[in-house]
Order: C-alpha cells, then structure tokens, then sequence
C-alpha cells in the first residue's frame, strides 16, 4: 500500500471515531438532561381529558422547574390497547421521549414495546426498541409531534387534540 493511500485509511479511520465520538457525546448530553430533570422536585399539574377521535380517554402530567415545562407524561387507552409516553425538554423543545405501549387481541398473549427517541434539533437522533437500534421515522416523526403538540396544549387545555393529530 503506497504513502497516500495509508493516509486516506489512517484519515477515514480517525474522521470515523469523530463521528462516533460525537455520536456518543450527543447521547450523553440528552441522558446528563433527563436524569438532571428526574433529580429534581417539580411542581406538578394534572390533567384528564375525555374521549376524542383517536383516544378514550387519558391523562397528562406537567412538571415545572420554576415556570419552565421540563417533563410531561401522558397515558391514554384505545380499544384493547394503551400507552405512556413520557417527554422532555430542554428550552421549550423536546430532547427525549420514552414510551411503552401495551395491548393485543381480546384472546391471547398482550404484547409491551418499549420505545426510546433520543432528538437533537427536532428530529430523531437515535430510537431504540427495546434494546434495539432502529431506523424507523414513523414512530420518531409521531411522537415528537406529539410531543410539540402536548407542550402547546398546556396553554389551550385541548389535550385530545394533541392526541389526534
């Protein structure tokens, strides 16, 4: 192998481990914010709201630090299925979302995932299925949306709207 083309593996090498590096930082920051916020005493408001379109009901949590909207957690049932979703936020803007959705047939075995959505500048940076790294924009698309969408509904009260989008 000549001089040249050692230095372009030994370059594409060491740019690769930036990427990852950053990568890696990037996570690190979101999980350094979510267990920051879990480690805090927020205020808290609660909230129900009844069936709609796309829900039949369900429940949404607001926690404060100060004035600010840092965490919300939201649960809802439809037919044999439900969910929660918990979100946070960093600045007014999401940063981490994780929910677990439950339900199945009327007979058999109900099935549980786990989805976590790790978001850098509005849009998903990583998700996670379980354990599981996957490349999947329906769910990252959706829940981040929902996750806007219950950050807003906070000033208007219509929480099934940001349900039933």
């Amino acid at each position: 192998m000549n001089h040249s083309k050692k230095l372009l593996v030994i370059f594409s090498f060491l740019l690769s481990g930036q990427v990852f590096a950053q990568s890696d930082a990037t996570i690190v920051a979101i999980r350094k914010e979510y267990n920051r916020i879990n480690s805090l005493k927020l205020n808290k408001e609660h909230f129900e709201y009844e069936k709609a379109g796309c829900v039949e009901g369900g429940k949404a949590d607001y926690f404060f630090e100060g004035k600010n909207i840092v965490k919300i957690t939201e649960s809802g049932s439809i037919g044999d299925g439900s969910w929660t979703s918990n979100y946070y936020y960093r600045a007014g803007k999401p940063v981490f979302c994780f929910q677990t959705t439950e339900g199945g047939p009327a007979e058999g075995d109900a099935v549980k995932m786990e989805y976590r959505i790790y978001i850098k500048d509005g849009r998903a940076y990583r998700v996670l299925e379980g354990s599981k790294v996957i490349n999947d924009e329906n769910i990252s698309k959706e829940e981040i949306q929902r996750a806007n969408n219950f950050y807003k509904a906070y000033a208007s009260k219509k929480f099934a709207d940001a349900v039933c989008f």
